[in-house]
């Protein structure tokens, strides 16, 4: 019996690691865009919980993508009431006797992934593969629990759990809990009650704390993240217990309306099981903005943020899919951003009011930055000794490459603008005059509005968006140069003009235009590969000597300056 259940969670992690291998990044991408609307969260949800066949991934997934930002958490609770529903789904297709394909999948699967190059041919053998190991585990399963009926001492805990059932819930809670997956537990439910080893109404019970103990890890494992993360998981059990509190009394009456069905007793459970999350969807989707209230109240805010702020979601044992260890690096590099962020804005502050101690604190936040950017090059490197899909790798030098773009943005307000406040500070008789002052915030203000936008395409890979970053890179290369002839011109008539206050200013423009550089540079890689991205030489009647990148919309070639 443990054999076998063992094989079936194996068949599952195979099939889980196929997928997300496979086709995590469609998946990814499938649950950021279907997020407009709760019935569009909803659909999508069941949709990848068929494919992942774990409605806790789908939950962690989820969760990263509230705490992000990207949904809200009342989306994140409709996600995974769809997903609950499709795990009921597999289990009733699971239910039919499909034991005899079990051969033939495990020998199509073994072929396609032994003479796969690579790629989605290999992860589709692997997929097959996971599906015949999971009918294979279902019909040992069914052999070792055929003695059950005649063993006196398993009748009589059944017996027992019978008498009360508040403990066959827990009891069912644990095991779902142990084994992480709510689905291997009712499938090992249904198989028990297709022998007549359990009763029906003990096996309703059991459904019911699986149904709890599916909720459990996706709760656990957000503990320790942000208030945001922790609302979706925290929703869905309160849901679950919520639902098994109104259906564990009227169990024994199901079960006798039940019987009178003309259906075998797994096929009774697996709609119990159907049934089950169907009402909870009916009755709790209503609620999920009431729900995100009540979860915003029930935890406490996320506590500020000192400024020895560490990564925290660099989790190791997310290897173990991929694309979740991913969105963990995600969250980290949006988190370093909100610090270089904050020191851009603390610059500009301390410039304004010559604030040296600011300035000072400003800098010192780059070992944080620096700390960052260490972590996560040193978490997708260790990934990348896992086998990993050409997306997954991808995916782990874009977010690299990004890191390192902020790090550098991190050096170049500490080595350069703070610096520059220092020179202020060294030049007590000169001072700025309001013009020069909006000279300086008019190319502040278009750079602040990119990291912004940086942050979100790099989130989000939306093209759109990538195409407007593009737009505002050209718009703040040609305000600077305005604004340096401008300056220019202002220093050729203005002959008293202090010359050092004048290269203090050149050297802002010229570091905020660097720095809108680097944040620009996250949007190469997803317009080169929509094909809207080429370089293409000025003409000589601009009186430009230099290349510039320029977006194409129909096409051309992929190439950089």
């Amino acid at each position: 019996m443990i054999g076998g259940v063992a094989l079936l969670l194996w068949g599952l992690r195979m099939v889980r690691i196929a997928v997300t291998d496979g086709w995590g990044n469609d998946v990814r991408r499938v649950l950021g865009k279907s997020l407009s609307n709760h019935y569009h969260a909803f659909f999508a949800g069941l949709g990848v919980t068929m494919l992942l066949q774990s409605s806790s991934a789908t939950a962690l997934l989820t969760s990263s993508f509230s705490g992000q930002g990207i949904l809200t958490t009342a989306s994140a609770l409709a996600v995974i009431l769809g997903a609950d529903v499709g795990t009921t789904l597999v289990a009733q297709l699971l239910t039919f006797d499909l034991t005899f394909l079990s051969p033939t999948l495990l020998a199509l699967g073994m072929a396609l992934f032994s003479y796969s190059k690579g790629g989605r041919g290999k992860e589709g053998g692997r997929l097959i593969m996971g599906l015949g190991l999971m009918l294979l585990a279902l019909k040992l399963i069914l052999a070792a629990s055929m003695p059950m009926r005649e063993s006196e001492i398993v009748q009589q805990i059944f017996v027992a759990l019978g008498q009360d059932l508040i403990l066959a819930v827990i009891f069912a809670a644990i095991l779902a809990w142990a084994a992480h997956s709510s689905l291997a537990t009712v499938l090992l439910i249904i198989t028990l009650a297709s022998t007549s080893a359990l009763e029906v109404s003990v096996a309703f019970a059991f459904i019911l704390g699986a149904n709890i103990g599916g909720a459990l890890p996706p709760f656990i494992a957000t503990l320790g993240a942000s208030r945001s993360t922790r609302q979706p998981p925290l929703g869905n059990l309160l849901f679950r217990l919520c639902g098994v509190a109104i259906c564990l009394p009227f169990t024994e009456m199901i079960s006798q309306t039940m019987s009178t069905w003309d259906m075998s007793q797994g096929r009774q459970i697996a709609n119990f099981h159907m049934l089950f999350n169907i009402g909870l969807v009916v009755l709790c989707f209503p609620l999920v903005n009431g729900m995100a209230k009540l979860t915003a109240h029930l935890l406490p805010e996320d506590p500020e943020e000192p400024d020895d702020i560490k990564p925290r979601h660099l989790d190791i044992l997310a290897f173990e899919n991929p694309l979740v260890a991913i969105v963990n690096a995600e969250r980290e590099v949006l988190r370093m951003g909100e610090v270089v962020e904050r020191m851009l804005r603390n610059t500009f502050v301390a410039l304004k009011k010559n604030d040296i101690q600011l300035a000072q604190k400003t800098q010192s936040m780059d070992k944080i930055v620096n700390l960052f950017d260490d972590e996560i090059k040193r978490y997708l490197t260790s990934l990348a000794r896992e086998p990993l899909t050409e997306k997954e790798s991808k995916r782990c030098i874009e977010i690299i490459n990004f890191g390192t773009n902020l790090e550098h943005i991190g050096d170049i307000i500490t080595i350069d603008l703070i610096q520059n406040i220092a020179q202020k500070k060294v030049l007590p008789r000169a001072k700025m005059s309001l013009q020069d002052r909006d000279e300086i915030n008019n190319l502040y203000q278009p750079v602040l509005k990119s990291f912004h936008l940086s942050m979100n395409v790099f989130s989000s890979g939306d093209i759109t968006m990538a195409r407007q970053l593009m737009a505002t890179k050209y718009k703040v290369d040609k305000r600077e140069k305005e604004l340096v002839v401008t300056h220019l011109n202002k220093l050729r008539d203005e002959v008293s003009y202090d010359s050092k206050l004048s290269a203090l200013q050149l050297d802002i423009l010229r570091d905020l235009k660097r720095i809108n550089y680097h944040l620009t540079s996250v949007a190469y890689p997803i317009l080169e590969k929509a094909g809207q991205l080429r370089t293409r030489m000025r003409s000589a009647e601009n009186s430009e000597a230099s290349a510039q990148t320029q977006l194409v919309f129909g096409g051309g070639t992929s190439n950089e300056s």
